[in-house]
């Protein structure tokens, strides 16, 4: 489905942007099958596509590594080095890293995970810095020597990176504006900020990451994508005063996964942006992606595909028209308190008294905004 275009003109080079690849938990090869032979089954959505990106979701090749205690909910996501054989098929080399599992076994686990991707001849992208380095970008080349540029980073994470120590790529302003720098530095054509952002168990994006996603475009990146909470959240285009428009989308959904508490997480988009050869995006298409009871993502027969669009559609409206805020808020209330109470319980039993004061230690504005509301 194209969402926009730009005339006439036609894209001489494309860029696929997906959203969660959690090759762990219960998902599991089909018998007689390899990873290799479930990607294919995609390769639709990624023919003739120049660069690909999607978020790896766990860790990989971790060996005898030892999983972290989590202060909370959540578990641990592991799995063999061979799941990377599924973006290699598709094309998609940029691997998005800056998520809440990198992390799951540790520094160990976080070092060999990232020597995993990089033997597969992928790019780990979004973790390992400090905010005393310059921000964890990459410039691809596309077709007609078109560069496209890209930062990974993640709002809201304990293990974001800091002066003195590395860690995740945080999501903040400043370091949205050192990272614009750094690829306009590089020549880039097209910039594009994958984020980790969003939240579980609800379609609507946060209201207060629409407004961080809207900005990160004001600023400068063509093209802002999320990812975490495992649905399709919609889009906007963005109108910039000194240049053309800019697009955010606020949930990828996903593109397999392992870990599935609902049928709205058996969906997800692939992002396909095409750019003429001066380097201006020219269409923004949207290709559906479906989940079948396995995780596995798979290319929906027709009905299920305009049922997925349709959706999307909805969604869209929803955030064009601000009636988003109210039912994200609804989506969270009905099962907030519940929920946050089983998370101070596993912290208290994971942690003790320290382990429950560093949780409470967390506790934000947003979170309670999402009280208030």
């Amino acid at each position: 489905m194209i969402v926009w275009q730009n005339g006439e003109a036609n894209p001489v080079s494309s860029v696929a942007i997906a959203g969660d690849f959690l090759p762990a938990s219960g998902l599991q090869l089909p018998k007689g099958k390899n990873w290799t032979d479930i990607a294919t089954g995609l390769g639709r959505h990624f023919a003739k596509v120049d660069v690909g990106i999607l978020n790896l979701e766990c860790c990989v090749g971790v060996g005898e590594s030892k999983p972290r205690r989590k202060l909370g909910l959540g578990d641990s996501f592991d799995a063999s080095s061979e799941v990377l054989n599924f973006p290699l098929t598709l094309g998609t080399k940029i691997i998005g890293m800056a998520n809440n599992h990198v992390y799951d076994f540790g520094e160990e686990g976080l070092n060999r995970t990232r020597e995993a991707v990089q033997r597969a001849g992928l790019v780990a992208l979004g973790v390992g810095k400090k905010l005393s380095e310059t921000p964890d970008v990459v410039v691809a080349q596309g077709a007609s020597g078109l560069r496209v540029g890209v930062w990974a980073s993640a709002r809201h994470l304990p293990d974001a990176a800091t002066r003195e120590k590395t860690g995740i790529e945080p999501a903040t302003r400043s370091r949205g504006e050192e990272a614009l720098k750094a690829l306009k530095d590089q020549g880039t054509a097209v910039k594009i900020a994958f984020l980790h952002a969003g939240l579980e168990r609800t379609n609507r994006p946060d209201p207060e990451d629409v407004v961080f996603m809207d900005d990160l475009a004001r600023m400068g990146f063509d093209i802002v994508t999320a990812c975490h909470s495992h649905r399709i959240s919609g889009y906007r285009e963005v109108r910039r005063l000194d240049g053309p428009p800019a697009f955010c989308f606020y949930g990828l959904g996903s593109i397999s996964s392992g870990v599935i508490y609902s049928d709205f997480e058996r969906e997800g988009i692939v992002v396909v942006v095409g750019i003429d050869r001066s380097g201006s995006i020219v269409r923004i298409e949207i290709q559906p992606i479906q989940l079948e009871q396995t995780g596995w993502g798979h290319l929906p027969p027709l009905g299920d595909a305009c049922r997925i669009l349709e959706r999307f559609r909805m969604l869209s409206e929803e955030i064009a028209q601000g009636s988003y805020r109210q039912r994200f808020y609804a989506d969270v209330r009905s099962d907030l308190v519940r929920r946050q109470f089983r998370d101070m319980q596993a912290a208290m039993q994971n942690g003790g008294l320290r382990g429950l004061a560093t949780k409470l230690g967390r506790v934000r504005m947003r979170h309670l905004n999402r009280v208030l509301h």
